[in-house]
C-alpha cells in the first residue's frame, strides 16, 4: 500500500508519496520502502503523475511505462492537465507493441479467473458458515449455496451500493459488451467449466442450472465492462499546469488492463483551482490519519459514534413507548414506527450536522486558509508532513508498516516548473 497526497494553491501545486511496498503471499508478508511512486510526466513541462495500489499494469512496471510515454511526448506540451491524462490514457490504449494482442488475451483471462476465485472462496466461506449454524445435510444445500454466491455477485456488477444501476465505463464504445462476448466466449466458457469442476471434486453433490452457468459467463463480461473495479487496480493521479492553464490542476484515474485495444479505466477525482476558489487538498490510498488531521476527527470514529447514537437514541423511544400506560401492542408498534423512520432520522441528521459544521469552521477551514496562503517551499514541507504522519500512526500502533520509507516531494509552479526533493522518513 501507500500514502500519497495533493496539496493546490493559486501559486503552486505539491504532490507527495511514500516509497514502501508490500508484497504478500501465502504465509508471508514483506514491506521494500525504496519504490518510486512520483515521475514527471513530459521533459520540461510543469506536470507530473504518481501511482498507487499496483505497480505493474499488465506485468509492466508502470515506472517503465511513464518513461516510454516520456519519450513518445519528446517535451510535448498541452493545453491542460485533462489533455496530458487523457492523452497518456490513449498512449496505453493504442500501444500494441506495448500490450499485443497475445497479452491483452491473457489479461482478460487473468481478470475473469481472479473474479472466478473470489466466487470460490466465498463459496467455501459460506459452506463453513452453514455446518457452524446447521445439522441439516450440507450435500442437499450446495447447489442452493452456490446458486445465492453468484446471484449476489451477479447483482453486485449491476448496481451501486446506493441501488442505483451500475453502467458500462465511458472508456468503452457501445456495443462493447457483446464484442467481449464474440472474442472470449469459448474461453469463458471453458473458465467456467474448469471453475465447476474444481468445485464439484471437492463437493460431488454440487449442480449448476443453466440460469447459473448464465450468470457466471455475464459476470466475466461485466468483469471487464461494468464500472467496478473489484480486481487488482491502479490509481493515476496527475497534477500540475497545461499550457493555456493559469492556475493548477488535478486528474485522478483508476485503470486496470488493455483488453481490445482499450484500458479499463474510470476518471475518479478532478479538481482546479482559479481566482475565487479555496484550495485543494486530496490524499490518495491510505488517507485515514490526513483525513483525521483535516476533519479533526478520525472518519471511523464518526461512523461509530453514528451507529452508537442511533442503537441509544432508538432504545431511549422504544423504553418509553414501551412504558407508556393504556396504549394497545398495535399502538405502540405504530408510534415507534413513526418516530423512527421520521423524527429520529430527521434529529439525528441534524445532530450530526450541527457537529460536521463545528468541525469545519473551528479545525479545518483555519487549516485550508492556511494552505491557500502557503509558498511553494512550505506548501511542499506540508505535503511531506502528512505522509509523515500516516507513516508515524503505524510505527506507533505496532501495526504492518505499509507506509514509510522516504518520501518523494514534487512541487510545481508555472514559472519554476517541476521541483523535486525527497525527504527523510523520520519525523
Amino acid at each position: 500500500m501507500t500514502s500519497e497526497v495533493v496539496l493546490m494553491n493559486r501559486q503552486a501545486v505539491a504532490m507527495a508519496a511514500d516509497s514502501a511496498v508490500t508484497i504478500s503471499g501465502d504465509r508471508y508478508l514483506k514491506t521494500y520502502q525504496s519504490v518510486d511512486k512520483l515521475f514527471p510526466l513530459v521533459d520540461g513541462q510543469p506536470v507530473a503523475v504518481m501511482i498507487y495500489n499496483n505497480a505493474e499494469i499488465m506485468s509492466t512496471p508502470w515506472e517503465t511505462v511513464i518513461s516510454l510515454y516520456r519519450e513518445q511526448a519528446r517535451g510535448r506540451p498541452l493545453d491542460t492537465v485533462d489533455a496530458y491524462a487523457e492523452d497518456f490514457m490513449e498512449f496505453l490504449s493504442g500501444n500494441p507493441d506495448l500490450f499485443p494482442a497475445d497479452h491483452q488475451d491473457t489479461e482478460f483471462f487473468k481478470v475473469v479467473a481472479v473474479v472466478f476465485t473470489v466466487i470460490a472462496e466465498e463459496f467455501d466461506n459460506q459452506i463453513a458458515k452453514f455446518q457452524q449454524t446447521n445439522a441439516g445435510a450440507l450435500r442437499d444445500h450446495l447447489s442452493a449455496i452456490f446458486e445465492y454466491i453468484v446471484g449476489q455477485l451477479h447483482a453486485d456488477y449491476q448496481q451501486n451500493p446506493d441501488g442505483s444501476p451500475r453502467p458500462n465505463l465511458a472508456c468503452y464504445p457501445q456495443g462493447m459488451d457483446e464484442q467481449v462476448r464474440r472474442r472470449y466466449g469459448n474461453e469463458i466458457s471453458q473458465l467456467i467449466d474448469s471453475l465447476i469442476q474444481s468445485l464439484k471434486n471437492e463437493f460431488p453433490g454440487l449442480s449448476v442450472s443453466e440460469a447459473t452457468r448464465t450468470r457466471l459467463q455475464e459476470i466475466a463480461v461485466f468483469a471487464v465492462t461494468k464500472d467496478a473495479f473489484f480486481e487488482h487496480y491502479t490509481g493515476v493521479v496527475f497534477a500540475g499546469f497545461g499550457a493555456r492553464e493559469k492556475f493548477p490542476a488535478m486528474r485522478s484515474y483508476l485503470t486496470s488492463s488493455v483488453i481490445l485495444g482499450i484500458l479499463k479505466r474510470k476518471r475518479d477525482r478532478e479538481a482546479g483551482i482559479n481566482s475565487d476558489s479555496g484550495p485543494v487538498f486530496q490524499p490518495f490510498a491510505q488517507d485515514r490519519m490526513i483525513r483525521t488531521f483535516l476533519s479533526g476527527m478520525d472518519p471511523y470514529l464518526r461512523m461509530f459514534m453514528y451507529g452508537e447514537t442511533l442503537k441509544l437514541s432508538t432504545g431511549l423511544v422504544r423504553d418509553i413507548v414501551e412504558r407508556t400506560p393504556n396504549l394497545s401492542d398495535a399502538q405502540r408498534g405504530a408510534i415507534f414506527k413513526d418516530y423512527s423512520k421520521n423524527n429520529l432520522s430527521h434529529a439525528l441528521h441534524a445532530y450530526f450536522q450541527s457537529i460536521d459544521q463545528y468541525q469545519y469552521a473551528v479545525h479545518t477551514r483555519p487549516i485550508l486558509r492556511a494552505i491557500n496562503s502557503l509558498p511553494k517551499k512550505e506548501l511542499g514541507e506540508t505535503a511531506a508532513s502528512l505522509i509523515k504522519l500516516n507513516s508515524f500512526q503505524q510505527k506507533v500502533m505496532h501495526s504492518i508498516e505499509t507506509v514509510g520509507g522516504p518520501i518523494d516531494v514534487a512541487v510545481i509552479t508555472r514559472n519554476g516548473g517541476l521541483e523535486w526533493t525527497r525527504e527523510k522518513p523520520s519525523l
